[in-house]
C-alpha cells in the first residue's frame, strides 16, 4: 500500500510541471458503463487463493455506471476526475466443495452472505504511452497507464434466515467495539487508491470512445463484513441491552447451522475460529467503456471572442443612432 500511495503522489506532484510539453488543452465530458469484479473473504470460485478471475463468482459480477470529466493536461498526460455507483456482493453458497474438509468446504460451511452498494468519487493521473489529443485525427489513439486516490462507500447487508435484508456493521458480527476486543467498528466510508490502464480512441473531433481496467486497492478488510473470528454468543449478550437483538447479532454471525442443524462440524465455527482473512484486504475492479464529449478551450475562447466583437459592433451602432 505505501508503494501504491508513493506512486499517486509522484504522478499529482508532475502535474504542475507539464507546461513545458505540448498543450492540447481539451476537456472531455464522460459517461462509462461497465462492470465491477469484486473479490473479498465471501463466496469466490471453488479452492482457495488463486489470483483474481480465477477466483471469481460470475454469477455475482454487476454493472456499473460512472460520470467524469476528463482534461488533457498535455499529448503525454491528463487527468480525470468521475463519480461511480455499483454494486457487490457475495454469497459462500454458490461454492460447490468437492469433499468434506477440502479447502473451499469451509468456505461453503461457513454460509455467510452479503449485498452493498457502492458509491465512489475519484481522482486519477494518466501517463499515456504515445502521443494523444482528444479530437486530433492525428493522434487519436492513445493507451495510458492511471494512478489516483479515492473515496468510498459501502454498507453490507445481509440475508437473515427469513429472507430479510438487514444491516451488518450495527450488529458487530465479529466482536467489533466490544470490551476487551482489539477489534475496532469500521467506518462506512473509505480511501481507496485505483490503479490501472485503458485506452482512447477519436471517433470524430468531438467523441471519443475508451475501455479502461482498474483495480481499487482498499485499506479494508471490511466490505463484506468479514475478517477475523467468531464470537461467543455471550459476549453478543453482554454487549446487547436487548436480548433479541443480541440473538439477531449471533444468528447472523454464524449461519453454519442452516447446512448442518446436527452440529456435526460446530467445532469449525465455534469462538475464536477463523470467520475471515484480515492478511488479505478487499478490493475491487472495474472494468468499463467510456464514451466521451471533448470541447476545445481553444475553440470556446474563439467562440467567446466572436461573441464579445458582435455586441460590440452592435452595441456601437445604437449609440451612434442616440446621437
Amino acid at each position: 500500500m505505501k508503494k501504491n500511495t508513493f506512486i499517486v503522489l509522484f504522478l499529482i506532484t508532475l502535474l504542475p510541471l507539464l507546461s513545458q510539453s505540448q498543450i492540447p488543452n481539451k476537456t472531455s465530458y464522460t459517461i462509462g458503463v461497465g462492470t465491477t469484479l469484486y473479490f473479498g473473504d465471501l463466496g469466490g470460485a471453488n479452492y482457495i487463493g488463486r489470483p483474481l478471475f480465477f477466483d471469481l463468482e460470475r454469477s455475482l459480477i454487476r454493472p456499473v455506471v460512472t460520470l467524469g470529466y476528463h482534461h488533457q493536461i498535455s499529448r503525454r498526460f491528463g487527468y480525470q476526475i468521475q463519480g461511480s455507483y455499483t454494486a457487490i456482493a457475495g454469497d459462500d453458497k454458490l461454492i460447490q466443495p468437492h469433499d468434506v474438509f477440502a479447502p473451499e468446504w469451509f468456505r461453503w460451511y461457513r454460509n455467510l452472505n452479503f449485498q452493498s452498494k457502492l458509491w465512489e468519487i475519484s481522482f486519477q493521473a494518466e501517463f499515456y504511452l504515445t502521443k494523444y489529443e482528444p479530437g486530433s485525427l492525428m493522434f487519436r489513439v492513445g493507451p495510458y497507464v492511471l494512478a489516483g486516490v479515492g473515496m468510498y462507500h459501502f454498507n453490507p447487508k445481509g440475508l437473515t434466515n427469513d429472507g430479510s435484508l438487514i444491516e451488518l456493521r450495527p450488529l458487530h458480527t465479529e466482536g467489533q467495539g466490544f470490551t476487551g476486543s482489539d477489534n475496532k467498528e469500521y467506518s462506512l466510508y473509505q480511501p481507496c487508491v485505483p490503479i490501472g490502464a485503458g485506452i482512447r480512441y477519436n471517433l470524430t473531433s468531438d467523441f471519443t470512445i475508451g475501455f479502461e481496467y482498474a483495480d481499487r486497492k482498499t485499506f479494508t478488510d471490511y466490505i463484506d463484513d468479514v475478517s477475523t473470528n467468531y464470537v461467543a454468543q455471550a459476549d453478543f449478550t453482554n454487549y446487547f441491552s436487548d436480548g433479541a437483538t443480541a440473538n439477531l447479532a449471533y444468528d447472523m454471525s454464524v449461519q453454519s447451522e442452516q447446512l448442518d442443524p446436527s452440529g456435526v462440524y460446530a467445532t469449525v465455527t465455534a469462538p475464536t475460529q477463523q470467520r475471515g482473512d484480515p492478511s488479505d484486504l478487499d478490493h475491487y475492479i472495474f472494468a468499463q467503456f467510456n464514451f466521451c464529449y471533448t470541447i476545445s478551450q481553444r475553440k470556446v475562447s474563439q467562440k467567446s471572442q466572436m461573441k464579445c466583437m458582435k455586441w460590440g459592433g452592435e452595441g456601437g451602432q445604437n449609440t451612434k443612432r442616440k446621437r
